[in-house]
């Protein structure tokens, strides 16, 4: 629903393209910050859009059914919480990531992966050519920090930066100017390397340009990222990095000029891969006996520190060595196929990872359904009370519309799965109503809690709006 969302770029009516650019916002943001329930929170939206002004107009003051709208809406959350469950098992994630994204192939093999690498497990996305999916693990590590510019992308539909047989500099330095960056390219070039990335404190434009320069010219295929965290998990970081590639860890602050560093400075990997927000290190070429004295030594300083702090910081560098990496394979015959497949295996792997966090509740609306009672001990009254009952009425909408879509009466659905009790739901597949955690039909918590509070918030929007602002030149936008 997001995607399709995002295509909506304006409507000839002005009055009726900015209630569509609202609900354009509201979901294209369920589906960057959470990966799934964007067509959730639009269902629920709309309902409650709709029923709020059916009353508003009837003469409700819009003012008190806001306020209980927003009770009704904290006690729905808070039964949400109560009733939510750990995911734990492959069959659970598998189920888990297959109902995100309905290709069981995909979800078999997440559910595997992330049994074995655990739920911090750091999984890299390859499409290749071939009539089936696939995956295989290596050692490396997922490190904090991004590209310090766009223009390193290399996939521009996954808005990543990927290097093949990578040499790797890392360090506190700053890049200043082009030739701070000059000589260890020419280096590499004269070496046969044909990528290099460079984690650094900051680099400036002027050294980013010679690094775009020779991208575009296709000599040496570059990357440069920032590395995020500060102080002494810092330090760590970039000890870690040097480590696991076989590098050494350089500081300016030591006096070191950028012509002095050298090749046997400079680690290698078989693959980088970085986007805006972290970067992944795969295959390094590090020394394993440094690498297993390097974790033994920090697993020593967390068992004799009592600072917590202190204990997040070697917690956080021993995860740098124990998680691995995992390869998901996604396989395509066409570029086009590739694509699709790969974002929706995105989309399974965030939908994932949110269940991880938060814990999973009965699929397919019965959750929303399990938390009507709730309802009954929210205090309010008047128009405050219609309020609640919009949220209740809200929560059927989910499986009403899964019901509706497959030719079944949504009334009967609806008292069937009430009268089977808390975690029962319509199986659409089998048209009739099951226990939803034994048919493998489970979604995150936090997705479906944010679908709720995202739509809450989107009509209440609507709701409470008494003028609208047109500019006589709107800019258009194709970033919701």
């Amino acid at each position: 629903a997001g995607t399709v969302a995002r295509r909506i770029i304006g409507l000839p009516d002005r009055v009726e393209d900015m209630g569509a650019m609202l609900m354009r916002h509201m979901t294209w943001r369920m589906r960057d910050e959470i990966g799934d329930g964007s067509a959730t929170a639009a269902v629920i939206a709309r309902v409650i859009a709709r029923e709020a002004h059916r009353m508003a107009v009837a003469g409700a003051n819009p003012m008190l059914l806001k306020r209980g709208i927003e009770k009704a809406t904290a006690a729905v959350v808070q039964a949400l919480e109560e009733m939510s469950e750990p995911l734990e098992g492959e069959e659970e994630i598998a189920a888990v990531a297959t109902a995100s994204i309905g290709d069981a192939e995909i979800g078999k093999i997440l559910g595997e992966m992330y049994d074995i690498l655990g739920p911090n497990a750091n999984i890299v996305i390859v499409p290749y050519i071939a009539t089936f999916h696939d995956r295989a693990y290596h050692e490396g590590a997922r490190f904090e920090g991004g590209y310090l510019s766009p223009y390193f992308i290399t996939d521009t539909a996954r808005r990543v930066a990927v290097l093949e047989d990578v040499y790797v500099l890392v360090g506190d330095l700053t890049f200043r100017e082009p030739q701070d960056v000059q000589g260890i390219l020419e280096k590499v070039r004269r070496a046969g390397g044909k990528s290099l990335f460079i984690a650094c404190r900051m680099m400036y434009d002027a050294a980013i340009g010679v690094l775009v320069a020779n991208n575009e010219k296709g000599t040496i295929r570059s990357c440069a990222a920032n590395i995020k965290p500060v102080g002494d998990l810092r330090r760590g970081t970039i000890e870690n990095i040097a480590i696991l590639t076989g590098g050494h860890p350089l500081t300016d602050k030591a006096g070191i000029a950028f012509e002095d560093i050298s090749l046997e400075d400079l680690g290698r990997a078989d693959r980088v891969i970085v986007t805006r927000e972290h970067y992944t290190i795969v295959g390094g070429k590090g020394d394993r006996q440094v690498i297993r004295e390097r974790v033994k030594q920090l697993r020593q300083r967390l068992r004799s520190t009592t600072d917590s702090e202190e204990r997040d910081t070697y917690r956080a560098l021993v995860k740098h060595f124990s998680a691995g990496v995992g390869e998901l394979r996604i396989g395509g015959l066409t570029e086009e196929e590739r694509e699709v497949l790969t974002q929706l295996a995105e989309q399974a792997m965030r939908t994932v990872s949110a269940a991880m966090e938060g814990g999973i509740v009965p699929g397919g609306g019965a959750a929303y359904l399990a938390a009507i009672p709730a309802l009954e001990d929210v205090e309010a009254e008047g128009d405050e009370a219609l309020g609640v009952r919009i949220i209740a009425r809200a929560l059927e909408e989910p499986m009403r519309c899964i019901a509706e879509n497959v030719g079944v009466h949504p009334p009967l659905v609806i008292a069937e799965a009430r009268k089977a009790g808390p975690g029962y739901g319509f199986d659409a597949i089998r048209k009739k109503v099951v226990n939803m955690r034994e048919a493998g039909i489970m979604d995150p918590t936090l997705v479906i809690r944010r679908a709720l509070q995202q739509a809450v918030s989107g009509a209440l929007m609507l709701l409470t709006t008494d003028a609208l602002v047109l500019h006589r030149k709107p800019e258009e936008s194709f970033q919701p």
